[in-house]
């Protein structure tokens, strides 16, 4: 962790980062290699009707072009996913609102109403400008984190790492969303390291 003359930060150091940055280049790889085999599947789709329904090769070229421009943009935006900085600053303002939500199970035959709890986080970044962050997930964490709490967010993760947490008797993992005893140091679930 890094150590930023008052004790340590609770941050991710670089070197610290990087088993956390390869699962969210594993999951971004899984996605854009689905994604690509679906572009491929349609370019085959493409191919063979531009060639054996006499349309030309003017078909075929903006097949091709589609295709190559999905995949670019695909690419530069998982560049730019896997070199972004986190997202540091100080929680201003919380918000929280539960929905109904109404599902059926068994062919309609049984119906159950269950809440859906939604997060908003509103995040003062350093350089003054706010940005709002929210999730849902059956493990809300309603009262781990606090306004005026000072956090960073990992871009790939749902969640923050709290800058202090000496006060917290469980700690949540951002990695697996999972809370973990504070004498922990490694997540028993995912088996990346917790920040203290």
């Amino acid at each position: 962790m890094q150590n930023n003359g008052n004790g340590f930060s609770g941050y991710y150091t670089d070197e610290e980062y990087r088993p956390v940055r390869r699962l969210v280049a594993k999951r971004i790889i899984k996605a854009a290699l689905i994604s690509l085999a679906v572009e491929a599947a349609c370019l085959g789709v493409g191919l063979f009707w531009a060639t054996h329904t006499g349309f030309g090769n003017g078909w075929l070229a903006i097949v091709l072009m589609g295709v190559i421009g999905l995949s670019g943009v695909k690419f530069s935006g998982l560049l730019s996913y896997l070199t972004d900085a986190p997202c540091e600053g100080t929680i201003v303002e919380i918000k929280e609102t539960t929905a109904d939500k109404t599902k059926t199970a068994y062919g309609q035959m049984i119906n159950f109403d269950s809440k859906i709890s939604k997060l908003s986080i509103y995040v003062q970044k350093r350089d003054g400008n706010v940005r709002l962050f929210e999730t849902s997930f059956e493990k809300t964490p309603h009262d781990y984190y606090k306004t005026g709490d000072e956090v960073r967010h990992y871009r790939g993760l749902k969640l923050f790492e709290k800058k202090d947490k000496s006060g917290d008797e469980k700690i949540l993992c951002c990695v697996c969303e999972s809370y973990v005893g504070a004498d922990e140091e490694y997540c028993p679930f995912c088996k990346y390291r917790i920040l203290k």
